[in-house]
């Protein structure tokens, strides 16, 4: 005869059971809020990405504007737990004071994570001091300072962030970050998503991009501005393909367009010249990407 404990049922375990069911790609998304360069032109606003993995949500650079992105792609700021900021620039940066702000507005409790090049927090707090605002919910301020290697910044039992160093104006930083499968997944293999952007051409972050699901790399200037991108070190479309295709990526999301640029065929041409599985980013695209690297756009 067999007994029936039912003392040592879980129904949350039980939920989970049949919910890892579904593959665990369904609930992997990106969706871009800016994919501009440094001037936001009227189709396209400067650099943030929100990364959804299953239900935890990471903001990826918080240029002005971010929060009115956030609210038009039906996201729910408070959602927000965790911020990474590439670096100090303001089409990557200015729209963070706002976002906290508003948070704080709208009632924050929860503690938020902001991971960020140093001298992000002075700048915050000073500007908090001298315009008399403040936030009462706690932020862990993680400030990177760092020139070699990669270091572990961030990770929770849905992902892992990894920081490594890109050659840009300013100290910036690139973003290696994996998934944690879940417990009840069958499918353990992570999925990768890395992001550069702002970085001049430079070989030396290959490992760091290496066999990523996607990679997000920004796409400046077309090739004939190549002596433009080296001095402001920024990519040009056919060298964001090459280092897609020498990493050996699945798929290269081409981000950070020039507003010189009203349309970006030339830019996407010169690109798949290098790697052919290269598609521009567009604001509010929304992606899925899946175990097997395949991208559904999902507008």
């Amino acid at each position: 005869m067999v007994g029936i404990v039912f003392n040592s049922f879980n129904f949350y375990d039980f939920f989970n059971f049949f919910n890892s069911s579904i593959p665990k790609s369904m609930n992997i998304y990106l969706t871009v809020m800016g994919s501009g360069a440094a001037s936001p032109t009227g189709k396209r606003h400067c650099s943030a990405q929100v990364l959804n993995i299953r239900g935890f949500k990471l903001l990826i650079d918080c240029a002005e504007g971010t929060q009115d992105r956030i609210r038009q792609h039906h996201l729910k700021l408070q959602s927000i737990s965790t911020i990474v900021i590439s670096h100090l620039h303001g089409d990557h940066f200015f729209g963070l004071p706002g976002l906290l702000s508003t948070m704080h507005l709208c009632g924050r409790t929860e503690p938020a994570t902001i991971v960020a090049p140093k001298g992000a927090k002075q700048v915050i707090e000073t500007i908090f001091e001298l315009t008399g605002n403040h936030i009462e919910y706690p932020i862990d301020w993680r400030e990177m300072d760092f020139e070699e290697g990669e270091q572990r910044v961030f990770e929770n039992n849905k992902c892992t962030v990894d920081a490594f160093r890109i050659d840009h104006s300013v100290p910036t930083y690139g973003f290696r970050i994996a998934t944690v499968p879940s417990p009840y997944a069958t499918d353990k293999s992570p999925l990768i998503y890395a992001y550069c952007c702002d970085t001049a051409y430079d070989e030396a972050i290959l490992p760091h991009i290496a066999g990523a699901g996607l990679l997000c790399l920004e796409c400046t200037f077309a090739n004939e501005l190549a002596e433009l991108a080296e001095q402001r070190k920024h990519l040009t479309a056919g060298q964001a393909g090459r280092l897609a295709q020498k990493a050996g990526v699945k798929q290269l999301l081409l981000t950070h367009l020039s507003a010189r640029y009203k349309e970006p065929d030339v830019l996407l041409q010169q690109a798949r010249e290098e790697f052919a599985e290269s598609i521009i980013a567009t604001d509010g695209m929304r992606m899925e990407i899946t175990a097997n690297g395949t991208i559904m756009n999902e507008l």
